[in-house]
């Protein structure tokens, strides 16, 4: 059996409540030594909002979620009892991955509305460059996570909007890898839920995005806020967790760890180059008008829809190139849409650049 056949609904204990993190103590008078991963803003932030107890060490580390940091960062922390995550993506996933290796808890505390890495037993594993390499899947879920709609009202509105572009990927990836690959007698009632879930949050996203943007912004709670927040941090976990492969990252995705291997994107953001993925996606798929109909959308969240807004005003044949070379890789998430070449890929970024 394959990891990602095994249904993985969710945290341990899950809690989005204002004020939760005041509480932090609660969750660790089961642990002796506790250690926090986390990176220099994130646990600024946090530190300003709140405080850890006097007996829970800090580990600070700055780079990507590497075989090498993880190897590292575990070494150091080879005392603990738990592992805390507090940051965004790329922090909780290190976290996770530190604590499956010790083979100890975990609790994750999101900073940004980045991603649903909080909420998933998995890690996205990069090389110490930053270039894509693998997805690892763990051994159990976060002990707890801890999600602060207050705390997260501070927390910067780019990583905000780029979960919102990662998280509008679950449905357009779980359909396509549904549509591609299942007829309806292997239609499982987990499968069904994992695309009703998928289709639940497009609609959230859709509808409440730019009121829950403008909460951030104004520093206004708001029911749009905790609902889009939970979308990304939470629900969107679920949609792989039940769907397992059928859930999980497919073209879309397959564009963005593309995208990783172009330098000048290295400071576009996640969902960013995701939501990018998208429109490629769509593109291959012969859904063009699709593609119209999310164009308003993306440019009310700022949105990249072509190479200058990724960044890529050079040398963008040889991008093309980097982008579709990756994406084709058999091992890739694109193939589980079905067969795509090189030149496929090639022609719908070329078609998105001029639409």
């Amino acid at each position: 059996m394959q990891p990602e056949d095994i249904v993985r609904s969710g945290p341990n204990q899950y809690i989005c409540k204002e004020g939760v993190l005041k509480d932090i103590s609660l969750f660790l008078k089961n642990f002796q030594s506790p250690v926090v991963i986390t990176g220099d803003k994130s646990y600024r932030a946090f530190k300003n909002y709140t405080s850890l107890p006097s007996h829970v060490e800090t580990i600070q580390y700055h780079g990507y979620s590497s075989d090498t940091a993880i190897q590292s960062l575990s070494e150091r922390a080879s005392h603990a009892d738990m592992i805390i995550g507090i940051g965004g993506g790329v922090i909780i996933d290190t976290a996770k991955s530190v604590a499956d290796k010790l083979n100890i808890e975990v609790m994750t505390i999101p900073t940004v509305i980045g991603t649903c890495a909080a909420s998933t037993p998995l890690s996205v594993i990069y090389d110490d460059e930053g270039a894509f390499v693998r997805v690892d899947y763990h051994k159990r879920s976060s002990y707890v996570t801890l999600v602060d709609p207050l705390f997260l009202l501070c927390s910067p509105v780019d990583y905000f909007k780029s979960g919102i572009g990662d998280t509008l990927a679950k449905w357009y990836e779980a359909e396509a890898l549904i549509r591609n690959n299942m007829s309806n007698d292997d239609f499982s009632i987990m499968i069904h839920t994992s695309l009703q879930h998928s289709s639940f949050i497009k609609e959230i996203l859709l509808k409440e995005s730019p009121t829950a943007i403008q909460s951030l912004e104004t520093s206004t709670l708001s029911p749009s806020f905790i609902k889009v927040i939970e979308a990304v941090i939470t629900l969107a976990g679920t949609v792989g967790g039940y769907g397992g492969r059928y859930g999980r990252m497919a073209g879309a995705h397959a564009i963005h760890n593309g995208l990783s291997f172009v330098n000048e994107t290295h400071s576009i953001l996640h969902g960013q180059k995701v939501a990018y993925g998208i429109l490629v996606q769509l593109i291959l798929e012969n859904r063009v008008e699709e593609v119209g109909e999310l164009i308003p959308f993306y440019r009310t969240l700022d949105f990249p829809v072509n190479f200058k807004d990724l960044g890529i005003t050079e040398n963008q044949e040889r991008a093309k190139m980097l982008i579709a070379n990756h994406a084709i890789n058999p091992k890739e998430s694109l193939q589980l849409m079905g067969m795509y070449s090189e030149n496929d890929v090639i022609r719908a970024i070329e078609h998105l650049e001029h639409l």
